[in-house]
C-alpha cells in the first residue's frame, strides 16, 4: 500500500490533507497523519488506525485545521523539488543529445544513424498497418501473445522516439505521452478482446 492509496479515504474527512497526501508531499504528510492518529508512519498502519479508531475522522479534521499552513508549505516544497528534479533530468538528456549531434557532425559520411532511422520508421509504419488492416488480429486476440507483442511494440516505438529526438529534439510532454503509449501497449487487456466477444464468433 502507498500513501496515494489513502488519499481518497483521508480526503473524506479532511479534503486538503487527502489532496496533498496523493501528491509529491505524500510521505511527509503521511507522517503528520500518523502522528495525529497515534500510529506508525506507514500507509498500512495509518489505514488500520482509520478503520479501528472511531475518532479518526475528527482527528484528521483537526489536523487539517491546525496544520493548514504547514501542509501548504510541504506541498509547495515537494512540488519545487519535483520540478527541479525534472529540470535536471531534462538538462542531462539535452546535453547527451547535443554531444551525440556534435559527434555526428564530425562524421558526415556515417551511414549507420540514417539507416537505423529509416529501418525504425519503416518498421513503425509496418506495425501500424498490421494492426489497422487486421493482419495482426489473431495475435492481439491471444492474451499471452498480445502481451509479448505489446512489449515489443512499446520497445520499438520507444527506440523510434529516441532516434527522432536526436534529429528533432523532444519535450517533457512528448516524453510523458510516450510513457503513456508504452504503458497502454504493455498493460494486460488493453490490446486484447474480451472472451465473451470471442465466444460470440
Amino acid at each position: 500500500m502507498d500513501w496515494k492509496d489513502l488519499a481518497g479515504i483521508v480526503g473524506k474527512a479532511a479534503p486538503i490533507v487527502g489532496g496533498i497526501l496523493g501528491g509529491p508531499a505524500g510521505a511527509a504528510v503521511g507522517g503528520l497523519v500518523a502522528t495525529a492518529l497515534g500510529t506508525d508512519a506507514t500507509p498500512d498502519a495509518v489505514s488500520a488506525a482509520i478503520l479501528q479508531d472511531p475518532e479518526a475522522a475528527v482527528k484528521l479534521k483537526e489536523l487539517e485545521v491546525n496544520s493548514k499552513v504547514q501542509l501548504q508549505q510541504l506541498s509547495v516544497t515537494a512540488e519545487q523539488n519535483r520540478l527541479q528534479a525534472a529540470t535536471a533530468q531534462y538538462a542531462a538528456e539535452a546535453a547527451d543529445r547535443d554531444s551525440a549531434r556534435k559527434l555526428a557532425a564530425q562524421q558526415p559520411k556515417d551511414w549507420i544513424r540514417p539507416t537505423i532511422t529509416v529501418l525504425l520508421t519503416l518498421g513503425a509504419g509496418g506495425i501500424v498497418w498490421a494492426i489497422l488492416s487486421g493482419v495482426a488480429e489473431s495475435l492481439l486476440r491471444d492474451t499471452t501473445a498480445s502481451l509479448t507483442v505489446g512489449t515489443l511494440i512499446g520497445y520499438w516505438f520507444n527506440e523510434l522516439k529516441q532516434v527522432l529526438a536526436f534529429y528533432f529534439g523532444t519535450t517533457g510532454e512528448a516524453q510523458r505521452a510516450g510513457d503513456e503509449i508504452r504503458q497502454f501497449a504493455t498493460s494486460p487487456g488493453t490490446v486484447t478482446v474480451p472472451d465473451n466477444t470471442l465466444a460470440g464468433k
